[in-house]
């Protein structure tokens, strides 16, 4: 059963067609945050630009339609074009450092991402001028 949404609350989108991601980092994002999951690619473009969350989360490979296009497709949109996205990946290369920023993501974080260095990462993509 989803939990009540507090308004006072950054809410997340977190898409990845893994369920033990989705509900180990809903589990450990859960308490400061209002979290929307989706399965696929294309749902959570459809979520982002129907519910306009604070923030995407968004994991890279999956089936369909990728982290990569739905990113792109969420930056472009006119109705989701300012939601921050992150990337997660379960590859460390470099490039894709290179490839996140070229599609629009606020950053690219490697699996498995301690709960805390997550939370940073998020916490700065809301609001980029408040990192000291």
């Amino acid at each position: 059963m989803p939990s009540i949404a507090e308004p006072s609350r950054p809410t997340l989108l977190l898409v990845d067609d893994c369920v033990a991601e989705r509900e180990l980092y809903e589990h450990a994002l859960g308490t400061e945050f209002n979290i929307l999951t989706a399965s696929r690619g294309s749902d959570g473009v459809n979520l982002a630009i129907r519910e306009r969350p604070d923030l995407v989360l968004l994991d890279v490979n999956m089936p369909g339609i990728d982290g990569w296009a739905a990113c792109r497709y969420i930056k472009s949109h006119p109705d989701t074009a300012d939601i921050p996205v992150v990337l997660l990946t379960g590859a460390g290369d470099v490039d894709l450092t290179q490839h996140a920023v070229a599609v629009g993501a606020s950053a690219l974080l490697t699996k498995p991402c301690p709960a805390d260095k997550l939370r940073n990462t998020i916490r700065e993509a809301l609001d980029p001028g408040s990192a000291a």
